[in-house]
């Protein structure tokens, strides 16, 4: 398998020529679905691309693109629960499955034995590679048609969603990695420095997301988070804007109490409307649909039936089918009469006790990573070899009478492993009582000096 070369790839950015990826827009942007795009700055970086365009045409069926989307719930259902685990019961979380399933499928491509074994698991991946990058392509085409809604005057229906990376100039990347990149996931490789100007990448990184974001989700990549380790970094980014098809009253909101899990109660303000809405009711839970304009998203949101109920013990209890059965069964409109709190949630989040949680542990090990794939390097060399240091995740949601604002990024950070790997960690000798020492000649085995010191004052 051919490697993109550290001499190769300096000659053809001397000669402005491409490796690997597509053709950029006006604006330096690898090709994308076609969306409505914020107007953001070209990422940092030179864009390293090649032959090997974004395919607008997958070919991928109705099944395997199903058994993607019903893997891809499961592993939502699966990371909310580890997320609980570790940020506990008393925390809010807001996140987006689906942009850590992507950055994650990215990071996936360039796995190897154990490590690969292990991220499919926990991601609930069960295609093999040809249809599962495919098919994750095939999303992405369908979700951009989102955005050709027609909205009437005062609405808005926003849903972009985009891919990068960045990698370490003269570090070997695998072509046909970089080709897949672009290929299905229209993520070019943006060349920059790590090594001598790591904090300043991560501050235009952070700035390209917080524009593509609408300034929503800011400082994705914290202090500390890229060092001169930092080989490779993948970004998933994603912005939603979508005005409620039947939007709330102003002056129907007011405040009201809000329960919380001890029994106690906060004032919130309270939307109220009465409308058709999708509607879903069982022995366990109650759930609600309010769609957007153009019908095709909504917000579903669902709780125990009964109000009495243990809610810790009804959220250990949901699944992937269970909400499969509320999302099926929302699909009539019934007439509710429905009070939905206004308010806004973000997350900060880092995924990688969460992923452990779920059995994906080598990828963070930096000897047990195997990420060949990606820079053909076996595991466990020094200098040369990539494991996970990070998985960065953070989201932001706004919901009021007019609709809901949500944004969200992943990034995926490969450090490469350090050369002092190997070595065990260095004794800690503190000589800060009474010891002998010695000058001493080693050919000769002749000590010229010798003392003897138990107060150095």
């Amino acid at each position: 398998m051919n490697r993109v070369l550290p001499t190769l790839l300096t000659g053809l950015l001397a000669l402005g020529l491409t490796a690997c990826g597509t053709t950029p827009d006006p604006e330096g942007e690898q090709n994308q679905p076609e969306v409505n795009q914020p107007d953001t700055p070209e990422p940092p970086g030179q864009l390293v691309q090649g032959s090997v365009t974004y395919n607008t045409s997958p070919d991928v069926s109705e099944a395997v693109l199903a058994e993607l989307t019903a893997g891809n719930r499961d592993f939502a259902f699966d990371l909310l629960a580890a997320l609980r685990a570790a940020e506990g019961d008393d925390e809010n979380l807001f996140l987006s499955p689906h942009s850590i399933s992507l950055a994650l499928a990215m990071a996936y491509a360039g796995a190897a034995n154990d490590t690969r074994a292990q991220m499919a698991q926990a991601l609930r991946f069960t295609l093999d590679d040809a249809d599962l990058h495919a098919a994750f392509n095939a999303l992405a085409l369908e979700l951009a048609r989102r955005s050709e809604v027609e909205v009437e005057e005062g609405d808005n229906f926003t849903l972009n969603i985009v891919n990068q990376s960045w990698g370490q100039i003269g570090f070997d990347f695998e072509d046909d990695y970089l080709n897949l990149l672009a290929e299905h996931y229209g993520a070019g490789l943006r060349l920059v420095d790590f090594i001598n100007e790591y904090d300043p990448i991560r501050e235009a990184i952070n700035a390209w997301v917080e524009d593509y974001t609408n300034d929503r989700i800011q400082d994705l990549l914290p202090d500390g988070a890229v060092s001169g380790l930092t080989r490779f970094i993948l970004v998933n980014a994603i912005y939603f804007f979508g005005s409620w098809d039947s939007a709330f009253e102003e002056d129907h909101t007011s405040p009201g109490p809000f329960q919380r899990l001890d029994g106690s109660t906060v004032d919130v303000d309270l939307m109220t409307q009465t409308q058709l809405f999708g509607y879903f009711v069982d022995e366990d839970s109650v759930a609600v649909a309010m769609p957007y304009v153009g019908g095709e998203v909504s917000m579903i949101a669902f709780m125990p039936a009964d109000e009495d109920a243990d809610f810790l013990a009804w959220e250990n209890s949901l699944t992937r089918q269970h909400f499969d059965d509320i999302a099926d069964g929302v699909r009539g409109r019934l007439q509710v009469d429905l009070t939905f709190p206004k308010f806004e949630s973000e997350s900060d989040l880092s995924l990688v006790e969460s992923m452990e949680l779920l059995g994906m542990e080598d990828a963070f090990d930096d000897c047990d990573a195997d990420f060949q794939g990606i820079t053909g390097a076996a595991p466990c060399i020094p200098m040369e070899s990539l494991f996970i240091s990070d998985i960065l995740h953070k989201s932001f949601v706004s919901i009021d009478e007019e609709g809901t604002e949500a944004a969200a990024a992943t990034a995926v950070i490969f450090d490469t492993v350090s050369d002092s790997i190997n070595e065990d960690p260095p004794p800690v000798v503190r000589f800060d009582r009474p010891f002998y020492y010695a000058i001493y000649d080693h050919p000769t085995d002749t000590i010229l000096f010798l003392g003897r010191l138990v107060d150095p004052s």
